[in-house]
């Protein structure tokens, strides 16, 4: 869902070649996120049961998480280039990230022994842009505060 709300974006701003580029990269990362956890979730189709790692605990999460998303597609059919930041920026600062980089970690394919290194490796690419652009093109207080936020997580 989150990678549907960057493509309506990267659609929407078409004729911005950065925002495009942006939004389009931004997509990506989120369809890579979700292959990730398809092939997390087939591990433990297929493995026995009593080896399963613990992950539970993500219902109140997992539903705050869909609802925002699907605010976030609609929003995004008509955002301009502030709401949009702020759309993804909210996407970001969310519990999104963190039930994905939680899930992967307890998985088989984790890559990394610490979560910290699992959020790092996983998001602070993606971050990056993000910041990156809404420093250049960002002037709302808001949308601002938000990234400020979202850059905490990575310091």
């Amino acid at each position: 869902m989150a990678a549907t709300v960057y493509e309506i974006l990267a659609r929407r701003f078409v004729g911005d070649g950065e925002l495009t580029a942006l939004w389009s990269a931004m997509a990506r990362d989120e369809h890579t996120h979700a292959r990730k956890l398809g092939t997390w979730r087939e591990l433990m189709a297929t493995g026995p049961a009593d080896h399963r790692p613990q992950a539970s605990g993500f219902d109140s999460g997992v539903t705050e998480v869909e609802l925002l998303l699907k605010e976030s597609r609609t929003a995004a059919a008509t955002a301009d280039e502030e709401e949009a930041f702020a759309i993804a920026l909210a996407m970001e600062n969310s519990e999104l990230d963190v039930i994905y980089t939680t899930l992967l970690q307890s998985s088989p394919i984790a890559r990394y022994p610490e979560l910290a290194d699992t959020v790092r490796h996983e998001t602070a690419g993606h971050h990056q842009k993000l910041l990156e652009m809404v420093g250049r093109r960002c002037r709302g207080e808001k949308t601002l505060l938000r990234a400020a936020l979202l850059a905490g997580h990575h310091h």
